[in-house]
Protein backbone atom coordinates (compact mmCIF):
# COMPACT_ATOMS: atom_id res chain seq x y z
CA UNK A 1 0.00 0.00 0.00
CA UNK A 2 1.19 3.30 -0.69
CA UNK A 3 1.83 5.69 1.72
CA UNK A 4 0.55 9.41 1.43
CA UNK A 5 1.39 11.92 2.76
CA UNK A 6 -0.83 14.64 3.22
CA UNK A 7 0.20 18.68 2.90
CA UNK A 8 -0.79 18.97 6.73
CA UNK A 9 1.97 16.33 8.06
CA UNK A 10 4.56 17.59 5.54
CA UNK A 11 4.59 21.13 5.90
CA UNK A 12 8.04 21.21 6.50
CA UNK A 13 8.85 19.35 3.24
CA UNK A 14 7.62 22.59 1.33
CA UNK A 15 10.29 24.97 2.01
CA UNK A 16 13.00 21.82 1.52
CA UNK A 17 11.24 21.07 -2.17
CA UNK A 18 11.47 25.15 -2.49
CA UNK A 19 15.19 25.05 -1.68
CA UNK A 20 16.10 22.31 -3.75
CA UNK A 21 14.19 24.33 -6.86
CA UNK A 22 15.65 26.79 -6.37
CA UNK A 23 19.32 25.62 -6.10
CA UNK A 24 18.82 23.68 -9.59
CA UNK A 25 17.57 27.06 -11.38
CA UNK A 26 20.51 28.56 -9.45
CA UNK A 27 23.07 25.85 -11.18
CA UNK A 28 21.31 26.41 -14.62
CA UNK A 29 22.24 30.02 -14.04
CA UNK A 30 25.59 29.79 -12.97
CA UNK A 31 26.40 27.56 -16.19
CA UNK A 32 24.56 29.69 -18.50
CA UNK A 33 25.28 32.96 -17.83
CA UNK A 34 25.01 35.68 -20.36
CA UNK A 35 26.84 39.32 -20.14
CA UNK A 36 26.03 42.18 -23.05
CA UNK A 37 23.01 41.62 -25.61
CA UNK A 38 22.29 38.78 -27.54
CA UNK A 39 22.09 41.04 -30.62
CA UNK A 40 25.86 42.27 -30.63
CA UNK A 41 29.15 40.44 -29.31
CA UNK A 42 28.93 39.22 -25.97
CA UNK A 43 29.71 36.70 -23.07
CA UNK A 44 28.16 33.52 -22.18
CA UNK A 45 29.20 31.66 -19.72
CA UNK A 46 28.45 28.04 -20.72
CA UNK A 47 29.16 24.63 -18.91
CA UNK A 48 31.78 26.97 -16.52
CA UNK A 49 33.88 28.10 -19.20
CA UNK A 50 33.71 31.87 -20.64
CA UNK A 51 33.32 32.47 -24.19
CA UNK A 52 32.28 35.63 -26.56
CA UNK A 53 29.45 34.52 -28.96
CA UNK A 54 28.70 36.89 -31.55
CA UNK A 55 25.21 38.12 -32.85
CA UNK A 56 24.41 34.67 -34.39
CA UNK A 57 25.47 32.97 -31.10
CA UNK A 58 28.64 31.25 -32.57
CA UNK A 59 31.34 31.10 -29.93
CA UNK A 60 35.11 31.92 -30.46
CA UNK A 61 38.16 33.38 -28.65
CA UNK A 62 40.10 36.40 -29.81
CA UNK A 63 43.58 36.09 -31.55
CA UNK A 64 44.63 38.95 -33.29
CA UNK A 65 48.40 40.33 -34.02
CA UNK A 66 48.62 43.68 -32.42
CA UNK A 67 50.60 47.38 -33.99
CA UNK A 68 48.75 48.09 -37.38
CA UNK A 69 50.36 50.77 -37.39
CA UNK A 70 51.68 53.47 -40.07
CA UNK A 71 54.90 54.11 -38.92
CA UNK A 72 55.74 50.69 -38.77
CA UNK A 73 54.03 49.66 -42.63
CA UNK A 74 55.51 52.95 -43.96
CA UNK A 75 59.15 53.47 -42.81
CA UNK A 76 62.00 54.95 -44.76
CA UNK A 77 62.75 51.50 -45.77
CA UNK A 78 59.42 49.31 -46.85
CA UNK A 79 57.39 52.89 -47.52
CA UNK A 80 58.02 53.01 -51.64
CA UNK A 81 56.66 49.07 -51.01
CA UNK A 82 53.67 49.38 -49.90
CA UNK A 83 52.68 52.49 -51.68
CA UNK A 84 53.77 50.87 -55.11
CA UNK A 85 51.08 48.14 -53.81
CA UNK A 86 48.10 50.12 -52.26
CA UNK A 87 48.49 53.62 -53.52
CA UNK A 88 50.64 56.39 -53.92
CA UNK A 89 48.05 58.59 -52.95
CA UNK A 90 48.50 56.50 -49.17
CA UNK A 91 51.68 58.80 -48.34
CA UNK A 92 51.71 62.91 -48.44
CA UNK A 93 55.27 63.72 -48.26
CA UNK A 94 56.23 60.83 -47.24
CA UNK A 95 53.52 60.43 -43.86
CA UNK A 96 51.01 58.35 -44.05
CA UNK A 97 47.29 59.88 -45.25
CA UNK A 98 44.54 58.68 -43.70
CA UNK A 99 42.22 60.32 -45.95
CA UNK A 100 42.90 58.62 -48.70
CA UNK A 101 40.36 56.20 -48.35
CA UNK A 102 41.03 53.31 -51.49
CA UNK A 103 44.38 53.19 -50.74
CA UNK A 104 43.48 52.88 -47.12
CA UNK A 105 41.24 50.09 -47.70
CA UNK A 106 43.59 48.09 -49.76
CA UNK A 107 46.27 48.47 -46.78
CA UNK A 108 43.59 46.78 -44.38
CA UNK A 109 42.06 44.31 -46.57
CA UNK A 110 45.91 43.41 -46.94
CA UNK A 111 45.70 43.65 -43.04
CA UNK A 112 42.55 41.30 -43.27
CA UNK A 113 43.69 38.59 -45.55
CA UNK A 114 47.32 38.06 -43.42
CA UNK A 115 44.83 37.27 -40.22
CA UNK A 116 42.45 35.08 -41.83
CA UNK A 117 45.08 32.95 -43.10
CA UNK A 118 46.22 32.35 -40.33
CA UNK A 119 43.47 31.89 -38.05
CA UNK A 120 43.28 35.16 -36.38
CA UNK A 121 39.47 36.82 -35.72
CA UNK A 122 40.34 40.14 -33.80
CA UNK A 123 42.14 43.81 -35.13
CA UNK A 124 43.30 44.26 -31.24
CA UNK A 125 44.04 47.21 -29.18
CA UNK A 126 46.87 48.92 -30.61
CA UNK A 127 45.88 49.91 -34.44
CA UNK A 128 46.00 53.03 -36.63
CA UNK A 129 43.15 55.22 -34.90
CA UNK A 130 41.91 56.96 -37.88
CA UNK A 131 41.77 53.68 -39.91
CA UNK A 132 37.60 54.32 -40.64
CA UNK A 133 35.93 51.26 -38.59
CA UNK A 134 33.35 50.59 -41.01
CA UNK A 135 36.47 49.01 -42.40
CA UNK A 136 36.55 46.33 -40.02
CA UNK A 137 32.84 45.79 -40.29
CA UNK A 138 32.81 45.51 -43.86
CA UNK A 139 35.94 43.11 -43.97
CA UNK A 140 34.43 41.15 -41.22
CA UNK A 141 36.94 41.03 -38.93
CA UNK A 142 36.28 41.56 -34.77
CA UNK A 143 37.83 44.94 -33.22
CA UNK A 144 38.34 47.32 -30.01
CA UNK A 145 37.28 50.68 -30.04
CA UNK A 146 39.51 52.55 -28.36
CA UNK A 147 37.61 55.88 -26.40
CA UNK A 148 40.04 58.00 -24.53
CA UNK A 149 38.40 61.26 -21.81
CA UNK A 150 42.23 61.44 -20.24
CA UNK A 151 45.27 60.40 -20.78
CA UNK A 152 46.39 58.33 -17.41
CA UNK A 153 49.79 57.11 -18.57
CA UNK A 154 52.37 58.32 -16.25
CA UNK A 155 55.03 58.73 -19.74
CA UNK A 156 52.61 60.64 -21.42
CA UNK A 157 50.42 62.66 -19.95
CA UNK A 158 52.70 65.35 -19.67
CA UNK A 159 53.13 66.00 -23.21
CA UNK A 160 49.65 64.76 -25.10
CA UNK A 161 47.19 65.72 -21.96
CA UNK A 162 45.36 69.54 -22.85
CA UNK A 163 46.66 70.79 -19.58
CA UNK A 164 50.02 68.27 -18.87
CA UNK A 165 48.22 66.92 -16.33
CA UNK A 166 46.44 63.73 -15.15
CA UNK A 167 42.30 64.48 -15.07
CA UNK A 168 40.90 65.56 -11.88
CA UNK A 169 38.00 62.70 -12.22
CA UNK A 170 35.66 64.26 -9.32
CA UNK A 171 35.20 67.44 -11.39
CA UNK A 172 32.44 68.00 -13.19
CA UNK A 173 34.47 69.22 -16.29
CA UNK A 174 35.68 65.47 -16.52
CA UNK A 175 32.22 64.23 -15.83
CA UNK A 176 30.80 66.44 -18.85
CA UNK A 177 33.71 65.65 -21.15
CA UNK A 178 33.35 62.26 -20.32
CA UNK A 179 29.97 62.25 -21.98
CA UNK A 180 30.20 64.36 -24.51
CA UNK A 181 33.08 62.16 -25.99
CA UNK A 182 31.06 58.69 -25.26
CA UNK A 183 27.90 60.28 -26.90
CA UNK A 184 30.21 61.15 -30.27
CA UNK A 185 32.00 57.73 -29.80
CA UNK A 186 29.50 55.39 -29.55
CA UNK A 187 27.03 56.83 -32.23
CA UNK A 188 29.95 55.05 -34.54
CA UNK A 189 30.15 51.67 -32.59
CA UNK A 190 26.90 50.65 -31.00
CA UNK A 191 25.23 49.16 -34.23
CA UNK A 192 27.97 47.47 -35.26
CA UNK A 193 28.18 43.49 -35.24
CA UNK A 194 31.63 42.79 -35.13
CA UNK A 195 33.01 45.11 -32.45
CA UNK A 196 33.86 43.61 -29.46
CA UNK A 197 33.47 46.80 -26.85
CA UNK A 198 35.40 49.92 -25.48
CA UNK A 199 39.26 50.01 -24.23
CA UNK A 200 40.28 53.26 -22.89
CA UNK A 201 44.11 53.70 -22.02
CA UNK A 202 47.54 51.96 -22.38
CA UNK A 203 49.17 50.85 -19.49
CA UNK A 204 47.67 53.70 -16.88
CA UNK A 205 49.33 55.12 -13.58
CA UNK A 206 46.42 53.33 -11.28
CA UNK A 207 48.97 52.49 -8.01
CA UNK A 208 52.53 53.04 -7.93
CA UNK A 209 54.22 49.52 -6.33
CA UNK A 210 57.15 50.44 -7.99
CA UNK A 211 56.77 54.07 -5.76
CA UNK A 212 57.10 51.55 -2.68
CA UNK A 213 60.12 49.85 -3.71
CA UNK A 214 62.27 52.61 -5.60
CA UNK A 215 61.35 55.92 -4.72
CA UNK A 216 61.48 55.24 -0.88
CA UNK A 217 65.34 54.20 -0.86
CA UNK A 218 66.39 58.06 0.57
CA UNK A 219 64.99 61.45 0.09
CA UNK A 220 66.55 62.22 -3.10
CA UNK A 221 64.26 59.70 -4.60
CA UNK A 222 60.91 60.21 -3.46
CA UNK A 223 58.18 60.84 -5.63
CA UNK A 224 54.86 61.68 -5.70
CA UNK A 225 52.31 59.60 -7.07
CA UNK A 226 51.45 61.44 -10.48
CA UNK A 227 47.99 61.24 -10.50
CA UNK A 228 47.32 61.88 -6.81
CA UNK A 229 49.88 64.98 -7.09
CA UNK A 230 48.28 66.50 -10.22
CA UNK A 231 45.07 66.61 -8.33
CA UNK A 232 45.94 67.78 -4.72
CA UNK A 233 48.42 70.53 -5.78
CA UNK A 234 45.52 72.30 -7.83
CA UNK A 235 44.64 76.02 -6.54
CA UNK A 236 41.89 76.14 -4.96
CA UNK A 237 39.08 73.87 -2.97
CA UNK A 238 38.25 71.99 -6.03
CA UNK A 239 35.91 68.60 -5.67
CA UNK A 240 39.37 66.58 -5.55
CA UNK A 241 41.00 68.38 -3.31
CA UNK A 242 37.79 67.94 -1.05
CA UNK A 243 37.95 63.73 -1.45
CA UNK A 244 41.59 64.19 -0.39
CA UNK A 245 40.45 66.31 2.82
CA UNK A 246 38.17 64.04 3.44
CA UNK A 247 41.25 61.40 3.91
CA UNK A 248 43.07 63.57 5.85
CA UNK A 249 40.50 64.24 8.33
CA UNK A 250 40.06 59.99 8.77
CA UNK A 251 43.92 59.51 9.19
CA UNK A 252 44.75 62.46 11.10
CA UNK A 253 43.44 63.55 14.69
CA UNK A 254 43.64 67.37 13.54
CA UNK A 255 44.80 69.81 10.88
CA UNK A 256 48.48 70.40 12.90
CA UNK A 257 49.08 67.00 12.31
CA UNK A 258 48.74 67.15 8.73
CA UNK A 259 50.71 70.20 8.34
CA UNK A 260 53.36 68.31 10.87
CA UNK A 261 53.70 65.44 8.34
CA UNK A 262 53.83 67.62 5.37
CA UNK A 263 56.28 70.79 6.64
CA UNK A 264 52.96 73.08 5.19
CA UNK A 265 51.29 76.04 7.22
CA UNK A 266 47.88 74.21 7.71
CA UNK A 267 45.93 75.57 10.90
CA UNK A 268 42.19 74.95 9.77
CA UNK A 269 40.65 72.12 7.70
CA UNK A 270 39.41 74.85 5.26
CA UNK A 271 43.18 75.96 5.08
CA UNK A 272 43.52 72.79 2.96
CA UNK A 273 42.01 75.16 -0.17
CA UNK A 274 45.18 77.69 -0.03
CA UNK A 275 47.83 74.51 -0.37
CA UNK A 276 49.25 74.30 -4.18
CA UNK A 277 52.04 72.11 -3.33
CA UNK A 278 52.60 69.61 -1.04
CA UNK A 279 56.29 69.09 -0.31
CA UNK A 280 58.38 65.30 0.66
CA UNK A 281 56.32 64.34 3.45
CA UNK A 282 57.93 63.36 7.22
CA UNK A 283 56.72 60.20 7.45
CA UNK A 284 56.54 58.45 4.10
CA UNK A 285 54.62 55.49 5.54
CA UNK A 286 51.50 58.06 6.57
CA UNK A 287 52.24 58.81 3.08
CA UNK A 288 51.47 55.91 1.63
CA UNK A 289 48.56 55.03 3.56
CA UNK A 290 47.13 58.59 2.46
CA UNK A 291 47.97 58.13 -1.44
CA UNK A 292 46.98 54.20 -1.16
CA UNK A 293 43.36 55.70 -0.06
CA UNK A 294 43.34 58.33 -2.81
CA UNK A 295 44.28 56.46 -5.73
CA UNK A 296 41.31 53.89 -4.89
CA UNK A 297 38.90 56.97 -4.76
CA UNK A 298 40.21 58.07 -7.81
CA UNK A 299 40.33 54.15 -9.86
CA UNK A 300 36.66 54.47 -8.60
CA UNK A 301 35.26 57.41 -10.14
CA UNK A 302 37.65 56.81 -13.67
CA UNK A 303 35.89 53.52 -14.16
CA UNK A 304 32.33 54.78 -12.93
CA UNK A 305 32.05 57.67 -15.05
CA UNK A 306 33.53 56.24 -18.06
CA UNK A 307 31.19 53.10 -18.00
CA UNK A 308 27.99 55.03 -16.81
CA UNK A 309 29.35 57.70 -19.99
CA UNK A 310 29.49 54.77 -22.31
CA UNK A 311 26.01 52.81 -21.34
CA UNK A 312 24.12 55.97 -21.52
CA UNK A 313 25.19 55.92 -25.60
CA UNK A 314 25.50 51.87 -26.25
CA UNK A 315 23.98 49.63 -23.63
CA UNK A 316 24.65 47.22 -25.70
CA UNK A 317 28.52 46.43 -26.26
CA UNK A 318 31.06 45.24 -23.64
CA UNK A 319 33.20 47.58 -21.54
CA UNK A 320 37.27 46.23 -21.30
CA UNK A 321 38.69 49.14 -19.97
CA UNK A 322 42.08 50.30 -19.88
CA UNK A 323 44.44 47.33 -20.55
CA UNK A 324 46.60 46.87 -17.87
CA UNK A 325 50.30 46.43 -17.06
CA UNK A 326 49.94 42.74 -15.14
CA UNK A 327 54.25 41.87 -15.48
CA UNK A 328 55.41 39.68 -12.78
CA UNK A 329 52.76 40.15 -9.37
CA UNK A 330 51.22 43.29 -11.27
CA UNK A 331 48.98 45.43 -9.07
CA UNK A 332 48.07 44.67 -5.72
CA UNK A 333 44.76 43.28 -4.47
CA UNK A 334 42.57 46.72 -4.40
CA UNK A 335 43.28 47.14 -7.91
CA UNK A 336 41.49 44.60 -9.17
CA UNK A 337 38.47 45.03 -6.60
CA UNK A 338 37.54 48.14 -7.97
CA UNK A 339 38.20 47.44 -12.14
CA UNK A 340 35.81 44.08 -11.65
CA UNK A 341 33.28 46.55 -10.80
CA UNK A 342 33.06 48.22 -13.81
CA UNK A 343 34.32 46.11 -16.74
CA UNK A 344 33.13 43.27 -18.32
CA UNK A 345 36.68 41.26 -19.40
CA UNK A 346 39.90 42.05 -17.85
CA UNK A 347 42.02 43.65 -20.12
CA UNK A 348 45.73 42.65 -19.26
CA UNK A 349 49.57 43.02 -20.96
CA UNK A 350 51.69 40.21 -19.72
CA UNK A 351 54.70 39.12 -21.23
CA UNK A 352 55.63 35.67 -19.58
CA UNK A 353 56.51 31.74 -20.04
CA UNK A 354 53.71 29.19 -19.67
CA UNK A 355 55.19 27.93 -16.58
CA UNK A 356 53.03 27.30 -12.57
CA UNK A 357 53.61 31.05 -11.01
CA UNK A 358 51.85 32.82 -14.31
CA UNK A 359 49.05 29.99 -14.03
CA UNK A 360 48.60 31.50 -10.52
CA UNK A 361 48.99 35.24 -11.21
CA UNK A 362 46.13 34.62 -14.09
CA UNK A 363 44.28 32.56 -11.55
CA UNK A 364 44.33 35.92 -9.12
CA UNK A 365 43.61 38.40 -11.13
CA UNK A 366 40.09 36.53 -12.43
CA UNK A 367 39.55 35.85 -8.56
CA UNK A 368 40.53 39.14 -7.49
CA UNK A 369 38.21 40.94 -10.48
CA UNK A 370 35.66 38.44 -10.40
CA UNK A 371 35.81 38.79 -14.66
CA UNK A 372 37.00 36.73 -17.69
CA UNK A 373 40.56 37.27 -18.32
CA UNK A 374 42.17 38.54 -21.74
CA UNK A 375 46.07 38.76 -22.38
CA UNK A 376 45.68 42.01 -24.82
CA UNK A 377 49.53 42.23 -25.31
CA UNK A 378 52.46 39.85 -24.81
CA UNK A 379 54.30 38.06 -27.23
CA UNK A 380 57.68 35.94 -28.01
CA UNK A 381 60.59 36.76 -30.17
CA UNK A 382 63.18 36.59 -32.69
CA UNK A 383 65.91 39.48 -33.33
CA UNK A 384 66.61 38.99 -36.67
CA UNK A 385 69.91 40.29 -38.39
CA UNK A 386 68.45 43.56 -39.24
CA UNK A 387 67.42 44.49 -35.59
CA UNK A 388 69.32 45.89 -32.58
CA UNK A 389 67.05 44.54 -30.03
CA UNK A 390 63.21 43.49 -31.15
CA UNK A 391 60.12 43.05 -28.51
CA UNK A 392 58.99 40.12 -26.60
CA UNK A 393 60.64 37.08 -24.76
CA UNK A 394 63.59 36.60 -26.59
CA UNK A 395 63.90 32.81 -28.00
CA UNK A 396 66.35 31.19 -30.42
CA UNK A 397 63.96 30.82 -33.85
CA UNK A 398 61.17 31.24 -35.54
CA UNK A 399 60.18 27.24 -34.95
CA UNK A 400 60.48 28.41 -31.28
CA UNK A 401 58.40 31.05 -31.91
CA UNK A 402 55.55 28.93 -33.03
CA UNK A 403 56.31 26.36 -30.17
CA UNK A 404 55.79 28.79 -27.31
CA UNK A 405 52.68 30.51 -28.72
CA UNK A 406 51.42 26.72 -29.22
CA UNK A 407 52.12 26.06 -25.94
CA UNK A 408 50.78 29.34 -24.34
CA UNK A 409 47.29 29.20 -26.01
CA UNK A 410 46.85 25.88 -25.31
CA UNK A 411 47.65 26.27 -21.72
CA UNK A 412 45.49 29.93 -20.96
CA UNK A 413 42.81 27.56 -23.22
CA UNK A 414 42.67 25.32 -20.04
CA UNK A 415 41.74 27.95 -18.16
CA UNK A 416 37.89 28.34 -17.85
CA UNK A 417 37.95 32.25 -17.50
CA UNK A 418 40.39 33.36 -19.96
CA UNK A 419 38.81 34.74 -23.55
CA UNK A 420 42.34 34.46 -25.94
CA UNK A 421 45.47 36.51 -26.48
CA UNK A 422 46.77 39.15 -29.16
CA UNK A 423 50.33 38.97 -29.75
CA UNK A 424 52.96 42.17 -29.54
CA UNK A 425 53.59 42.45 -33.38
CA UNK A 426 52.25 41.74 -36.99
CA UNK A 427 55.09 43.21 -38.87
CA UNK A 428 58.76 43.16 -37.92
CA UNK A 429 60.40 46.87 -37.56
CA UNK A 430 63.63 46.96 -38.79
CA UNK A 431 66.57 49.03 -37.64
CA UNK A 432 65.86 52.61 -39.64
CA UNK A 433 61.98 52.68 -38.27
CA UNK A 434 60.83 55.12 -35.61
CA UNK A 435 61.27 53.43 -31.97
CA UNK A 436 59.05 54.20 -28.94
CA UNK A 437 60.51 54.56 -25.39
CA UNK A 438 61.45 51.15 -25.17
CA UNK A 439 64.48 51.61 -27.60
CA UNK A 440 63.16 48.32 -29.05
CA UNK A 441 62.21 47.38 -32.78
CA UNK A 442 58.64 45.23 -33.02
CA UNK A 443 58.32 42.06 -33.10
CA UNK A 444 55.73 40.17 -35.74
CA UNK A 445 55.20 37.55 -37.67
CA UNK A 446 55.62 38.92 -40.83
CA UNK A 447 58.64 41.08 -42.39
CA UNK A 448 58.58 44.66 -43.14
CA UNK A 449 57.85 43.75 -46.55
CA UNK A 450 55.22 41.14 -46.40
CA UNK A 451 56.68 38.08 -45.92
CA UNK A 452 55.32 35.88 -43.41
CA UNK A 453 57.51 33.89 -41.05
CA UNK A 454 55.77 30.30 -41.86
CA UNK A 455 58.31 27.84 -39.79
CA UNK A 456 55.96 30.72 -36.77
CA UNK A 457 53.00 30.80 -38.42
CA UNK A 458 52.04 27.43 -39.71
CA UNK A 459 52.05 26.10 -36.05
CA UNK A 460 50.43 29.29 -35.10
CA UNK A 461 47.59 28.74 -37.58
CA UNK A 462 46.66 24.88 -36.35
CA UNK A 463 46.95 26.34 -32.65
CA UNK A 464 44.56 29.10 -33.55
CA UNK A 465 42.14 26.74 -35.33
CA UNK A 466 42.19 24.23 -31.97
CA UNK A 467 41.66 26.88 -29.60
CA UNK A 468 37.76 26.41 -29.67
CA UNK A 469 38.53 22.99 -29.19
CA UNK A 470 40.84 23.28 -26.17
CA UNK A 471 38.86 25.81 -24.45
CA UNK A 472 35.63 23.43 -24.97
CA UNK A 473 37.97 21.15 -22.58
CA UNK A 474 39.22 23.38 -19.96
CA UNK A 475 39.64 23.68 -16.60
CA UNK A 476 41.61 19.66 -16.44
CA UNK A 477 44.27 21.50 -14.55
CA UNK A 478 46.56 19.14 -16.89
CA UNK A 479 49.45 21.70 -18.21
CA UNK A 480 52.06 21.42 -20.61
CA UNK A 481 54.40 24.18 -19.50
CA UNK A 482 56.74 26.25 -21.84
CA UNK A 483 60.21 23.99 -22.33
CA UNK A 484 61.93 27.11 -22.33
CA UNK A 485 60.88 28.24 -18.87
CA UNK A 486 63.99 27.61 -16.88
CA UNK A 487 66.26 28.48 -19.70
CA UNK A 488 64.62 31.83 -19.38
CA UNK A 489 64.24 32.08 -15.50
CA UNK A 490 67.78 32.22 -15.69
CA UNK A 491 68.36 35.47 -17.81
Amino acid sequence: MKKIISLKSSNNLIPKCLCIIFLALTNIYAQNQLVGSKSYIHLEKIDNAWWFVDANGEKFISTGMNHIQANIRFADYNKKYWSKKFGEEILTNGRYNGKATQAVKKWMEQVVKDHKDYGFNTIPYHRQLNIPDEYFEDLEIFYFGKIKTGIIHANRVKSLSPNGKFPDVFSEEFKLRADSIAKEYCSKHKNNKYFLGYTYEDLPAYEFQMYKQVHLKGSKNFSYLPWVADIINNNGLTNGKKVWLTILKKNYNNPAEVAKNYSIDLNRWDDIASVSYWPEPNNKEKWLVDQEEMSKKILENWHKINRESILKYDPNHLIFGDKIFCHGKGHPDWVFNIIGKYIDVLLIQDYEMLRPSHIKELKRYHRLSGKPVLNGDASYAVTVKQQKKSKGLQVESHAAVGEEYTTYLKGIMNLPFMLGWHNCGYLEQWTGGKLDNTGKQQSGFFDPFGKPRLEALNPIKKANQKAVKWHNASGNDVFEYSKRMNKWNKK
